[in-house]
């Protein structure tokens, strides 16, 4: 078997896998973060000062509200990490919440 037939295996097999820093949490949780972690990472402020930062699903955000969002995802890998899933679910529901605000339809 080749080389790269091995590494591309191995990069699906880590796609379709919940991330490896969520384990301690629940199930339903990590698929929760995990939904929040594919919007949140799209957002990629240039300067910290950017007025404007987009998201994939088209969603509008200052760049300091997408490195806030950033700052509680890493918050919320610790409390799993600890096994505090209520703690994390609480940091999780106010980064839900932004997104909700200013998702758009």
């Amino acid at each position: 078997m080749s080389a790269t037939l091995v590494s591309l295996t191995g990069s699906i097999f880590m796609l379709g896998s919940p991330p490896l820093a969520h384990a301690d949490c629940s199930l339903a949780l990590t698929e929760q973060i995990a939904s929040v972690e594919r919007i949140v990472d799209s957002l990629r402020p240039d300067k910290a000062g950017q007025m404007r930062v987009f998201a994939s699903d088209g969603s509008e955000f200052t760049a300091g509200q997408a490195q806030w969002m950033k700052g509680q995802l890493r918050g919320i890998q610790r409390e799993c990490t600890k096994g505090d899933d209520d703690s994390a679910a609480a940091q999780l529901r106010a980064v839900q919440e932004l997104l909700k605000a200013h998702h758009r339809t």
